[in-house]
Formats: C-alpha cells, structure tokens, sequence
C-alpha cells in the first residue's frame, strides 16, 4: 500500500489521462520526477564506474581471469549480505536522508577513485575495495530508493512508476558505457571517475533540496534481528508474495542472469566476438525497455497469476532462444527474453509493493533486491561451470525449463487457490 498522495494532478498534460499515456502517468508527480532522475543519474554514474573498473583492471592484470573475477565478485557480493540490513534501516529511517548520506559516500569514493588514477597508485589490490563499497552503497540504496518510488505516487499510479524506473535503469545501462567508452580512449580512467563523482554529486544536491514526503518510520518492539526478520513474515502472510519471491529466487538462479551467457553465445556459437556481443546487449536491451514500459501500460497492479504468466513465458523465450541455429534469429530471440524478463521482474516488484504495509517496505523490497540481483552472482556460477562441461546452447535450455517448469507449477497452484477462494466466497453469500 502507497502513500495517499491524493488524486491525479489537475494540472498534468491531458495525454497521460489515455491508454497511450497510462505507462508514463507517474511523471505527472513532481515527487516521483525528482527520485526518479536522481535514481537515473545514479545509474548513469554506476554503469559508467563498473566499465571503467574493468577496463582498469585489465590493464593492471593483462585481463587475468582471476582478477577480474573476484573484481566482479566485490562488487556484488554487498547486494547479498548487506541488502536485509538496508531495507531494515529503509523502514526506520526517513528514506530519502539515508539516499542523501549514500549518494555523499558515493561522490567520496569516485573521487578517492579519481585521485588513485590519476597519480598511477590504483594497483588490483587496492581496485578491489574500492568495487566493494560501491556495491555496499548500492546494497543500501537499492531498497530504499524502492520503498521511497512507492511514496511518491498513489497505488492507481504505481505500476506507472515502477515500469519507468526499470526503463530509467536499462536507459542508464545503454547509456553509462556509450559516455564512458570514448572518454576511455581519448583519455584515461580517472576522467571517468570524475564523470562518477559529477554524478553522484548532483544527485546529492538534488535530492537534498527536495522536498519529499517523508515516510512514517516503523515503530516496533523486539530487537534488531527481530525487525531483520520483518520482510520475511510480511512475505510469510501474504502468499502471493511469497510465491512471488519464490519464483523470481528460482528465476535469478537458473535464467536470469543471461547476460553472463551473452559473451558465450556471440563468441563460442556463433563467433561473432566483441562486436556480436555488443550487438546482442544491445538487441536485448531494446526488448528490456519495451517489457518494462508494459507493466506501466495495465490499468491494474499485477495478479500473482498475471505475474507467473510471465515468468513461464521468459522461461519459453530462453528456451527459445538457446535453439536459435543462426545469428539474425538468435538476435530476434533476444529481444523476447529481455522483453519478457523485465516485463516479469517489474511486475513483481508491483505487485510486491501494493501487499505490503509501508511501514515493512524497505525490509520486502530488500528480499526483492536479494532475489534479483544478489543472487544472480551464484547463478552465474553454476552457468559458467555448466556451460564448461556441456556447451552455452544446452545450459540456456536447462536453465530455461527449469524457470518454466517452477513456473507453470506457481501458476497451477495460484489458480487452485484462487478458484477455491472464489467457491469460498459464493458460499458465504
């Protein structure tokens, strides 16, 4: 449930009241306008400070495997163990002083990342915990940059507002590395981390000068562990929400961390190399916008059944997409399963946010941020040794049913529950 923020604006463009206009109805909100572009703007520095520490490292390591590895590991192992502890305080604190503080670490880490560049003291070693507090600031910043979306529009608006902040994330995706490749090559790394700091720093500033309804911190007995465990009883009593959590835990084990399978897929199937791996994301990101501007298109939140509908068809698409036998319809496929990935995850996250009280927000946004991005890591270890042993094509197929088998069965169970639920009623009247 979201904040009542009233009814829509009078003063918004009559073009957001249509069907055409409904995916963008949360811009209407100056509140969500601010979070939003202070969200975009963090992830266009992010995205730009994750291309820069690569390709830093490879010049300090000669690419080596292993560097880049735990590289890459540093900076997403934060979203595992630190996530609950940052939707906790998400629902203790005021939300929008917590992303102040973070965006202020943030400015100091990028430009503490500057200054190592550019006086050639960056070594791997000293790279290394560097990615791992800027994955422990975005640990902290995913749930309560969530919970605080949710505040800034009333619940008629709120698909609306978590499909554009998807789309504002795969934007920044697209558009962090295309700013930070031509600096790259005209200059060095630090340029780019200055770029990082830039960012960080007008986001500070914005969102400090904003003013934002402030959310209503949980006032609870029992201790810490006690309110650690707050997301997970809310998910507890609303089974729709657990099942959710659930399937996109399933989700993110198996499939959903298909990107780490792209650069297999252009250079071992069909060998394409950097260029075909390029082309890939970029094909994929196209159908990411598109899935994420469609759950902004219902006039409804989603369903658990209208969610686990999605989630087989990501599942069918992967399948899919690991059969392709050559690279024009490999390409079309992939726009399928960024399509109907993000459609699946964004709808989730909608229905996850209109279950829960406010007061317990940040705390199940934070087992939402786990099941998606933390645990998308250990997917992509077990799909790395896979693909080793038996080849991309047959670890996109596994990985694929799985997620549609777990899914189909949700699916069969939600109905049950929901046809019972309906006997239940008819009874009683």
């Amino acid at each position: 449930m979201t904040t009542d923020l009233g009814d829509f604006p009078p003063a918004a463009p009559t073009w957001l009241t249509t069907g055409r206009g409904r995916p963008f109805r949360a811009l209407a909100h100056q509140e969500f306008r601010v979070v939003w572009s202070t969200f975009v703007i963090g992830q266009l520095g992010f995205w730009i400070a994750f291309l820069t520490l690569q390709t830093l490292m490879v010049d300090l390591t000669d690419a080596n495997g292993r560097w880049m590895g735990l590289l890459f590991f540093c900076n997403l192992i934060p979203m595992l163990l630190l996530t609950p502890l940052a939707g906790l305080l998400a629902d203790r604190y005021e939300r929008r002083l917590i992303l102040v503080v973070a965006f202020a670490v943030m400015t100091v880490i990028a430009s503490l990342l500057a200054v190592f560049t550019f006086a050639d003291l960056a070594t791997p070693a000293t790279l290394l915990p560097f990615a791992f507090a800027i994955g422990t600031v975005f640990a902290f910043k995913g749930p309560t940059s969530q919970g605080l979306i949710a505040n800034t529009v009333p619940v008629a608006d709120l698909p609306s507002a978590i499909s554009l902040q998807s789309v504002g994330g795969n934007l920044a995706r697209v558009i962090g590395p295309t700013m930070a490749a031509p600096v790259l090559v005209l200059s060095n790394q630090s340029v780019a981390f200055v770029l990082f700091a830039a960012a960080s720093l007008i986001a500070f500033v914005v969102l400090l000068r904003a003013q934002i309804r402030a959310n209503i911190p949980a006032q609870e007995s029992g201790g810490f562990f006690a309110g650690l465990k707050g997301g997970w009883e809310c998910a507890r009593e609303r089974p729709p929400a657990f099942a959710a959590l659930l399937m996109l835990a399933v989700s993110s084990l198996t499939a959903g961390a298909y990107f780490a399978i792209f650069p297999l897929v252009a250079s071992e199937v069909f060998d394409r190399g950097a260029n075909g791996l390029t082309t890939l994301a970029a094909i994929s990101g196209i159908g990411s916008v598109a899935g994420a501007i469609a759950t902004g298109s219902r006039e409804s939140v989603p369903t658990i059944t209208s969610v686990t509908t999605l989630v087989v068809l990501f599942g069918a698409s992967f399948v899919v997409f690991g059969l392709m036998p050559n690279w024009p319809l490999t390409l079309l496929a992939s726009v399928a399963v960024g399509g109907f990935y993000f459609w699946s995850m964004t709808s989730i996250n909608a229905l996850l946010q209109s279950l829960v009280d406010d007061a317990r927000r940040g705390r199940l946004m934070a087992l939402f941020v786990v099941g998606w991005a933390g645990l998308v890591p250990v997917g992509a270890l077990w799909q790395g040794a896979f693909a080793e042993a038996f080849g991309a094509r047959a670890t996109i197929v596994v990985g694929g049913l799985i997620v549609m088998v777990y899914a189909a069965a949700t699916l069969v169970v939600a109905r049950r529950r929901t046809s019972l639920a309906t006997m239940s009623t008819s009874i009683a009247d």
